[in-house]
């Protein structure tokens, strides 16, 4: 037993070329995640970033927004594109703006429209794709987007009101 041991703990060690490559890069160990430790978002988010891969991201993501957050002097102009507003992210960015973190906002012009369609209490709705594919969709008047279907009178209903509000400009 022993001996099968000491030719495991020998077999574990790790050649030299490790060490010399080792000393030029970063070398931080990754550690496991245990979820029973992490009563808050905080320290949930910050075990992320303990970790690999896009959960890594996540926690370092966190750590340049909090750092972003409490330097004053850093103005923070953040970009949107994608279905944001879609998918009611729409209050964070409110938020964001709110309590001063974000000082400009850069978007595409549909995020604007999906969220205008919110604005004026209009929805989005969930999509089965079991149900209904996109020929079928665009046939009964429906938007796919994403995994979320809009109807086509929604758009409808935000272009008379930018140009009822155009109209009042002139």
């Amino acid at each position: 037993m022993a001996k099968a041991r000491k030719k495991l703990r020998a077999s574990r060690r790790l050649p030299v070329e490790f060490y010399t490559i080792r000393s030029r890069i970063s070398c931080a160990r990754f550690f496991r995640w245990d979820l029973s430790k992490c009563r808050t978002i905080d320290q949930l988010v910050r075990a992320m970033g303990d970790t690999a891969y896009t959960a890594r991201q996540v926690g370092d993501a966190a750590d340049v927004l909090e750092a972003m957050a409490r330097d004053k002097d850093c103005f923070v102009v953040m970009t949107l594109a994608g279905a944001l507003t879609v998918g009611k992210m729409g209050l964070v960015f409110c938020d964001l703006i709110e309590s001063g973190i974000v000082k400009a906002v850069v978007s595409t012009g549909a995020l604007m429209a999906h969220g205008l369609v919110e604005a004026t209490g209009l929805s989005h709705f969930r999509y089965d794709p079991s149900k209904m594919d996109d020929n079928e969709l665009f046939n009964a008047g429906y938007n796919r987007v994403y995994d979320s279907l809009e109807p086509e009178t929604n758009l409808d209903h935000v272009e008379e009101v930018v140009d009822s509000i155009l109209e009042q400009w002139e």
